[in-house]
């Protein structure tokens, strides 16, 4: 689900704007997302809600008619205005390109085959619609499900009859804009068929011009299950905010983050959710509570309970959300240093007490507002990816926080 909301981000600057390159920047400030986030969310939403066919149409009409300017389709964006709740019968790529939930939500591969073909059959009812939805969700099911590529490629041709055997320099010259299953679909698998990573795999698809957006979010829908989610950015011996999955969040609203949020409180499967079982860890030894005030937007939250993973040795902390509360832990050891619930209130969720490590020889610091702008800084660059410098000793004028990783800290 994040992969085809990644790739529709990072596509929206190319897709009236081709690139036949896959050398550009990911992330541009005029990146935004459209229509292919906003179902996505819809279809799963609709699946939380039970999955029927009327499940799908009412999360498709009430959340589609909450971001009307998402870039529809034109028959598509009548139906959502509309009081009709009959398909229309396209073949559009519409029905693939917000089918990935159905993959991660179905605990095999019929089942995800099958609710693919409910989530389009309410509009794309053609053949080619429900055919382009049903290999798409296939390969992320598969993906996901460890499957090499050579296995992938195989059951989508031999079932589905795509294919899948020309190369992206074939396809790229050639290439115009379609948005049909046809001609999108089988293109935005080859692209992850191509790729060697996550990352790889957007800039394979939307090299190819066309329809840049939707190409990206099929590719990174089946990436994603394939490779995972890379949760940072790192250069040399420091930490770069605005990784990919920290800048996504950044876009996304808080009432599409909201579905994310329901989507995991609901225990659906969402890859890149760090565990405590993913570190070594141990409990504090003498902890204390400590006031704090924070205020911590939906998309925020959404953001949070991903946690954080370390890299490489450089990267000192381990983080994990667990019941409501974030852990942080110092890598190197699995001391945990601190803790907190998240409360949940409206409109903000809310942190008022921050439980601290005061083991001397766990921790050193004693202050208790350095702590709270500690776990301030390190919440809000560490996991968040804002660009905030360390905060300082006010006493000494020295970093607090020198040798323990360069993170930062939350904007409220």
């Amino acid at each position: 689900m994040l992969g085809a909301i990644i790739g529709d981000i990072v596509g929206s600057v190319y897709e009236w704007n081709n690139i036949k390159t896959k050398d550009f920047p990911l992330f541009s400030e005029k990146g935004f997302f459209t229509d292919d986030t906003v179902m996505t969310i819809a279809v799963a939403d609709a699946l939380l809600k039970g999955g029927t066919a009327d499940d799908f149409i009412d999360s498709m009409k009430r959340i589609g008619r909450l971001y009307p300017d998402s870039g529809y389709g034109v028959r598509f964006g009548r139906w959502v205005h509309s009081n009709d709740r009959e398909p229309y019968n396209s073949w559009g790529n519409g029905s693939a390109m917000r089918v990935s939930p159905c993959a991660w939500f179905a605990e095999s591969l019929e089942e995800a085959e099958t609710l693919a073909e409910k989530s389009a059959a309410v509009t794309h009812n053609h053949p080619e619609g429900i055919k382009g939805a049903q290999a798409a969700v296939a390969a992320i099911y598969l993906a996901r499900s460890e499957e090499p590529k050579d296995r992938i490629k195989e059951y989508i041709e031999q079932k589905y009859g795509y294919n899948l055997s020309r190369t992206l320099d074939e396809i790229r010259p050639g290439y115009r804009f379609n948005e049909t299953c046809q001609e999108t679909v089988p293109e935005a698998i080859i692209a992850f068929l191509e790729s060697t990573d996550f990352e790889d795999a957007i800039r394979n698809a939307i090299s190819l011009g066309g329809d840049s957006d939707t190409l990206a979010a099929i590719t990174g829908s089946i990436a994603e299950a394939a490779y995972g989610i890379p949760t940072a950015d790192f250069a040399g011996m420091g930490y770069v905010p605005n990784g990919i999955m920290e800048k996504t969040f950044q876009i996304l609203d808080n009432g599409l983050s909201s579905v994310i949020n329901a989507w995991l409180d609901n225990g659906k499967p969402m890859t890149g959710v760090v565990k405590k079982d993913d570190w070594k860890t141990s409990d504090f030894s003498k902890p204390l509570t400590i006031k704090a005030n924070f205020r911590i937007t939906e998309s925020q939250y959404a953001k949070i309970r991903f946690g954080l993973l370390p890299m490489q040795m450089e990267d000192k902390w381990f983080a994990y959300f667990d019941d409501g509360r974030i852990h942080l832990h110092r890598s190197w050891t699995g001391a945990k240093i601190y803790e907190a619930k998240i409360n949940k209130s409206v409109p903000y969720y809310t942190i008022t007490e921050i439980l601290v490590e005061r083991a001397p020889e766990l921790y050193s610091n004693t202050n208790d507002d350095e702590d709270v702008r500690s776990f301030d800084f390190l919440l809000g660059r560490g996991i968040l990816g804002y660009q905030v410098d360390a905060p300082v000793d006010r006493n000494n004028d020295k970093d607090i926080l020198r040798g323990w990783g360069s993170y930062g800290r939350m904007i409220l």
